[in-house]
């Protein structure tokens, strides 16, 4: 079944196999010693016989990546977006480091060195796969742990199905995935949050903010919002707002690529040859299909909004175009996520009182504030938040604000030092029932907080198993 032969100071073992399509092939590989070429005869025969041989492929990382994407993108429907940050993260993560390795030649120990190199990359050193002429400063700010665990990630898939196309028997990708240094999210407490509603002018960045403040939304998922979505007489006339649908907006290239069933519309392009569109998609996982109820204030103010776009639409009939949006500009089109992000960042640059936050920032303290106000409840913060489980809500939001902690010091303080110490001896213990103890939702809070996240995912498993 194989051969060896000298050739000049080295051995090849030749043998022959069959290529994925079944064509009969060749194959021979050189050594610098007879007993190195006599074992591998050995073993290239007991591969040929128990059908365990890897078939020579030349296949590089580069093209088994592109081969993949389509193929990954199609099964599991992704989103433009998460198309485009594929495509960008292998352009300008992985292709320019280890893009031209081929993908049988990869060992554990090549992957390891690459995500060392990674941690000593500045951002943006390539950009659309061009390596970039950085400034003293750019090179200073590396690329994020978050980054090189989301390569690893796309990795770790990716080479899963090399293995099923057998390409390699065995996937190169580390079995720890390189650590995340977490860093805690900057929010508000509700003070702050009402305070800063409050001087907010601009009628369409007040609702965005105040639905993003009471609802736990994301832009997009607010900027998706349709009239139709809203219920004012709904849960005994509270009033509610379905959630099922984002805008977004979405490069061409990548519409192109997914499956068009995930998008509802693609909004009239309002700039000639532009790159990208504003589109109204499906939202980010199924449990982000939601039914949120409305406060009275925010209900007002809902009601108000709808209004002023009938007045709007009164005012200029013939200019007037209706985009089918909550959110409108006065001419009726659509308000797009980088106008109502423009709008935010001109409104927190006038409001340098208020501690910087970005936009979804408003979610996170949102959501913490639920948390504090339920009692730690998470199983319902979570039906409003429309996280997918209630484990990457803990892992999210375990961090809670300083408020609980103080008051528990506070109770400490108030309780500890004004006990009677006078006479006080140890007793023997008794076999007595213990007392029970009140355990509060804001004790639980923090004691989930000082949790690590597989203690929480633990957590997580035995109460919503």
């Amino acid at each position: 079944m194989a051969s060896i032969m000298k050739r000049g100071n080295t051995y090849s073992v030749r043998y022959n196999y069959k290529d994925h399509a079944g064509k009969p092939c060749k194959g021979w590989e050189t050594f610098k010693t007879k007993a190195e070429a006599q074992e591998r005869k050995i073993t290239v025969e007991k591969e040929l016989l128990d059908g365990t041989f890897l078939v020579p492929d030349a296949m590089t990382v580069e093209e088994m990546l592109y081969k993949w994407i389509p193929i990954q993108s199609s099964k599991h429907k992704w989103s433009p977006k998460t198309y485009t940050q594929s495509v960008a993260m292998v352009q300008n993560l992985i292709v320019p480091y280890i893009g031209k390795r081929k993908v049988q030649d990869l060992r554990t120990y090549d992957i390891e060195q690459f995500y060392a190199t990674l941690s000593q990359t500045p951002c943006g050193q390539y950009v659309h796969g061009e390596k970039q002429e950085l400034t003293e400063n750019q090179k200073k700010r590396l690329l994020s742990s978050t980054s090189i665990h989301e390569v690893h990630t796309l990795l770790k898939t990716a080479f899963s199905y090399a293995v099923d196309w057998d390409l390699i028997h065995k996937s190169p990708t580390p079995r720890e995935a390189p650590k995340i240094n977490t860093e805690e999210r900057t929010i508000w407490d509700e003070r702050t949050m009402l305070a800063a509603l409050q001087t907010i002018e601009n009628p369409a960045l007040h609702l965005a903010v105040h639905l993003s403040m009471i609802l736990s939304l994301r832009e997009g998922e607010i900027l998706g919002l349709q009239p139709g979505d809203l219920d004012f007489d709904a849960a005994d006339g509270r009033g509610t707002i379905t959630v099922n649908k984002a805008m977004q907006r979405a490069d061409k290239v990548a519409l192109s690529k997914i499956d068009p069933s995930q998008i509802y519309h693609t909004f009239p392009d309002r700039r000639e040859g532009s790159k990208s569109s504003l589109i109204l998609k499906k939202t980010k996982t199924k449990k982000s299909n939601r039914v949120l109820y409305m406060t009275k204030p925010l209900k007002e103010e809902l009601l108000a909004w709808l209004d002023k776009m009938k007045q709007d639409e009164q005012n200029a009939p013939e200019k007037y175009s209706n985009c089918g949006q909550l959110f409108r500009l006065p001419d009726g089109l659509p308000i797009a996520p980088d106008v109502l992000t423009k709008w935010y960042r001109q409104w927190r640059a006038e409001h340098p009182e208020f501690e910087k936050i970005v936009f979804h920032g408003l979610r996170h303290s949102s959501a913490t504030y639920q948390l504090l106000q339920s009692g730690g409840d998470f199983k319902s913060v979570q039906g409003n938040t429309g996280h997918a489980t209630a484990t990457v809500l803990m892992d999210t939001y375990a961090h809670t604000q300083d408020r609980p902690r103080l008051e528990l010091a506070e109770k400490i303080e108030a309780d500890f030092y004004r006990q009677d110490a006078a006479g006080a001896r140890p007793q023997p213990m008794e076999n007595k029932m213990p007392v029970a103890t009140k355990i509060t939702g804001k004790m639980i809070l923090e004691a989930i907080r000082q949790m690590d996240a597989e203690e929480r995912r633990e957590l997580t498993r035995v109460l919503f198993a």
